[in-house]
């Protein structure tokens, strides 16, 4: 669009826009043929996914943990949903936009965490947004993990207390900011359960036993633990034993639940408040009937077949194995979520792309999802791999990185 000109001189507002450094190296990367990101796929996320170039991959690079998204049970909840529901509900909650079935998932989710009430959103980072930005007031502090999931941060910062982040995974950091609240300020620790992009779990046992020390309320954003941790797949708070000591839970439907959208597990009257003050719910479009659907029925198949938790959970420890083995091995971590190290962002992005060409489709993440120079390769699986297709995989993943390794001073003289 062209800028307009005025009379006066003033600064482009949208500069910050049109002047991103990531997007720049973005399209600089796509202009060389090397971009990571936006990887269109010609079919569902299987195990074996066929992309947009025609090529069939083992794909290690989607959240469809319980491979559900695939599951003809799934995909005929979603046709059905449509056909009674139609394709919107064309209006938020609070107006024409409630359907049966949004009050089924709402008590399911509900009964699933033995939580006394559950809101719907429209996404993962809208149950953050909606839960955050309606806690704390003047005064109040959100102590927040350094690297949690975006979504807390953005809810965060829209909330009236004032956000004080601390070291990830560092209990010393959290009491340290514990100890210095104001003796009356209200206090909500804010974590996910497990980190997105490495896996790593949060010592949950001890925030816990820290939230009790100091009164503080505990927030905790499973949308990774969810169907994967727990004996009921309920997370990293009940793999823990302290899921009856969290005060409200988020999560996302687009892992476990082979859908789109969010929830927040709290108790009645927190979820009351919810639904009258969080604009995500009050001013957004109702989700759709078909998400909803499909994710109704994909937590009923997480709570009656719980073997495909234990599938995910056995081919999380498989790959583990097979990495280190092959000289790749990832950081610690549990669950369906791996990460390889990979450092640099030329070290990873040639490590993302000699695995893509070898067959395999990864996550290649640097900068701004992880710390500079902490690149890796995020690697997930899910219940429907098979032992075959994840040994195949380390060995080509942990070739890519050895050989970006060994191509890195060659490319930083270049």
């Amino acid at each position: 669009m062209p800028q307009r000109l005025g009379l006066v001189l003033r600064r482009d507002p949208f500069a910050p826009l049109l002047e991103n450094s990531l997007a720049a190296l973005f399209r600089q990367h796509s202009r060389d043929g090397a971009a990571t990101h936006a990887v269109p796929t010609g079919g569902a996320p299987q195990p074996l996914t066929r992309y947009d170039d025609g090529r069939e991959r083992i794909n290690l690079g989607s959240n469809n943990y319980l491979g559900l998204a695939g599951d003809p049970r799934v995909i005929e909840a979603a046709v059905a949903a449509v056909r009674k529901y139609g394709s919107s509900t064309s209006g938020s909650r609070v107006l024409n936009g409630t359907t049966r079935l949004h009050l089924q998932l709402e008590d399911e989710l509900a009964d699933h965490y033995g939580a006394e009430a559950a809101v719907l959103t429209s996404s993962g980072i809208n149950a953050n947004v909606a839960l955050l930005s309606t806690i704390g007031g003047p005064g109040d502090v959100l102590l927040v993990d350094a690297h949690a999931h975006a979504s807390v941060h953005a809810g965060a910062a829209a909330s009236r207390g004032t956000v004080s982040r601390f070291r990830h995974n560092d209990l010393d950091s959290l009491t340290s900011r514990l100890q210095r609240l104001e003796e009356r300020a209200g206090a909500v620790v804010v974590v996910d359960g497990v980190y997105s992009m490495t896996g790593e779990l949060a010592p949950l046992a001890d925030i816990a036993a820290l939230c009790d020390r100091f009164s503080a309320r505990l927030v905790v954003d499973e949308a990774h633990g969810l169907g994967v941790l727990g004996a009921e797949g309920r997370g990293a708070a009940e793999q823990a034993g302290v899921l009856e000591r969290v005060d409200a839970v988020t999560i996302a439907f687009s892992k476990s639940l082979a859908s789109v959208g969010g929830a927040v597990m709290t108790s009645r009257a927190a979820a009351e408040g919810i639904r009258a003050a969080a604009l995500p719910y009050v001013f957004s479009a109702a989700n759709d009937p078909a998400s909803v659907g499909a994710a109704l029925t994909s937590l009923r198949i997480l709570r009656s077949e719980p073997e495909r938790m234990a599938r995910t959970r056995e081919n999380g420890e498989l790959l583990r194995r097979s990495l280190a083995a092959a000289g790749a091995a990832p950081l610690p971590g549990r669950g369906a979520v791996l990460a390889v190290p990979t450092g640099e962002e030329h070290v990873t992005a040639a490590a993302w792309r000699a695995a893509f060409d070898g067959g395999v489709y990864v996550n290649a993440v640097a900068y701004p999802a992880v710390p500079r120079g902490q690149g890796v390769l995020r690697l997930s699986v899910m219940a429907t791999h098979t032992e075959e297709q994840l040994r195949t995989a380390a060995g080509v993943v942990a070739a890519a990185v050895r050989a970006a390794f060994e191509d890195a001073p060659a490319r930083a003289v270049a």
